[in-house]
């Protein structure tokens, strides 16, 4: 796996180069996606790819590259890589002199890789201890849909939970909704109802999170609402979903446990469905 994709080129990974002015490191200019791969091919391709475009036209990254191409240059990828099931990720970030206001809008791309060997989304495990990180908080602007390469919201959040030994955390907004967890959008299930943050309460814009409210709606009302603590509380299931993941089931929160899990079956069938 000593291969990776600069730009349009497959190149040994110990042969990039990056300039000390680079945009992504100077000023976190740019974002990034994560694509898991199941039997050599990317799973969900087309949201993650409607996504990419989307962050790309939101901060006027000229980003040029055709749908097909761009699976052809990660399939080739995975070839040279001898991946067949895993996971990408690509980083895009604004190519261009300039301080904080660029000079122009052009933009590169790195696409990395790693392999795994589920060859399916598994179940998680029986224990997902779920906290609250409230000393710094998410507005709830457009830019926080994106998934930005400045990320230090959701790294001083996952510290948090590791010093206080929970498997994650919740996110606030600046109304103190809790809109996401620090790598993941947020189901919650209650009588037979489904609840999930809007886009416009600031959670990211997930992939995953697209795929599921397609499926979710074919047997389950949905709700795409605000969300209280209390709210999440006496949930029957909470849920958190992400590319990389599909989805894992929360058993303990706010010191409840959460036992029920007829919506995460239906979830996690659901998505093995589609490989």
């Amino acid at each position: 796996m000593n291969f990776i994709v600069y730009n349009n080129q497959l190149i040994n990974r110990n042969d990039l180069k990056l300039s000390e002015k680079n945009r992504g490191f100077l000023y976190g200019d740019g974002f990034f996606e994560s694509i898991k791969i199941f039997n050599r091919k990317p799973f969900n391709f087309e949201n993650h790819f409607k996504r990419i475009q989307s962050s790309a036209n939101y901060l006027d990254l000229i980003f040029k590259i055709s749908k097909q191409d761009f699976l052809n240059i990660i399939i080739q990828l995975l070839e040279n890589n001898k991946i067949i099931n895993g996971y990408i990720r690509i980083s895009v970030f604004r190519e261009s002199l300039g301080k904080y206001c660029p000079d122009r809008n052009d933009c590169s791309f790195i696409i990395s890789s790693k392999e795994d060997k589920n060859s399916c989304f598994t179940e998680s495990s029986n224990y997902l201890n779920l906290g609250v990180y409230k000393e710094n908080l998410k507005s709830n602007s457009k830019i926080s849909n994106l998934k930005s390469l400045n990320s230090l919201l959701y790294v001083m959040a996952s510290k948090y939970a590791l010093e206080n030994k929970h498997d994650d955390v919740l996110l606030l907004n600046t109304h103190e909704n809790i809109i996401e967890s620090t790598n993941s959008n947020l189901f919650i299930c209650d009588k037979g109802v489904v609840f999930t943050p809007p886009l416009s309460d600031g959670c990211v814009d997930g992939s995953m999170r697209k795929l599921l409210l397609s499926i979710i709606k074919n047997e389950y009302e949905i709700e795409v609402q605000s969300l209280s603590f209390q709210q999440i509380q006496r949930s029957e299931e909470i849920i958190l979903s992400n590319a990389i993941s599909g989805v894992r089931r929360v058993t303990h929160f706010a010191n409840e446990i959460y036992s029920k899990k007829a919506f995460y079956n239906f979830l996690i069938k659901s998505l093995n469905s589609l490989i």
